[in-house]
């Protein structure tokens, strides 16, 4: 199974958002600039087991829509899930190589 057909599989709910602060800014002559930030959890499942809760968040704009504000927190946590399969799998990789190693003799 690739890791993309394991990400797939499994099924991510975004949370509705909420406010979740304001993101100060400096620019040119130290002007400052303030910007609303909202978030909520985006829940991971395998069936309906809850396996891992991610949080989302980002800058509040205009162009604001809730169905955008979905797509990308799914967007995020699948990006975040897709990390630590590949980093599981890479540390059982390295973890197999060590065992093999160890069991015929092999110094490293």
């Amino acid at each position: 199974m690739t890791l993309e057909q394991r990400v797939e599989s499994l099924e991510f709910k975004v949370g509705f958002p909420k406010e979740k602060g304001v993101r100060i800014s400096f620019g040119e002559n130290l002007t400052m600039s303030s910007t609303q930030r909202i978030g909520s959890n985006v829940s991971v499942k395998i069936g309906k087991e809850n396996v891992a809760t991610i949080q989302y968040s980002e800058d509040l704009t205009p162009e604001f829509t809730l169905e955008g504000y979905n797509q990308r927190a799914k967007e995020y946590a699948q990006n975040v899930i897709a990390k630590i399969i590949e980093a599981a799998q890479k540390q059982t990789a390295e973890l197999k190589v060590a065992f093999h190693s160890s069991q015929f003799g092999i110094m490293n």
